[in-house]
């Protein structure tokens, strides 16, 4: 999540995972499976000795992407079956894609 809100941008190191397992009192093989999952998902990259970095482009990875439009799919086809119109779908979308102002 802090990734997505760009608290931690590209090449940012990430805290320890020691320190993330004392900080939020998380079994440390937990928190290295996460960092594995995200290294998997090439959102982030890890240095022998340095620690683990933000990649370049963390939320645009093929993994990512699918998944997200995996869970836009399933939103849009209840939308649709509970009679929402396709005219109101492109509005919000429209207006979720000008407040972000990128990713157009």
């Amino acid at each position: 999540m802090l990734i997505n809100t760009n608290v931690y941008k590209p090449n940012d190191r990430l805290p320890s995972i020691r320190g993330l397992s004392n900080e939020l009192n998380i079994n440390v093989n937990t928190i290295k499976r996460a960092f594995a999952e995200l290294e998997n998902d090439k959102v982030v990259y890890s240095v022998q000795g340095k620690g683990v970095f933000v990649c370049e482009n963390p939320l645009g990875s093929d993994k990512i992407v699918k998944t997200a439009m995996e869970d836009v799919r399933t939103v849009l086809t209840s939308a649709k079956t509970k009679g929402v119109k396709k005219e109101n779908l492109i509005l919000l979308v429209d207006e979720i894609f000008k407040e972000g102002g990128t990713n157009d």
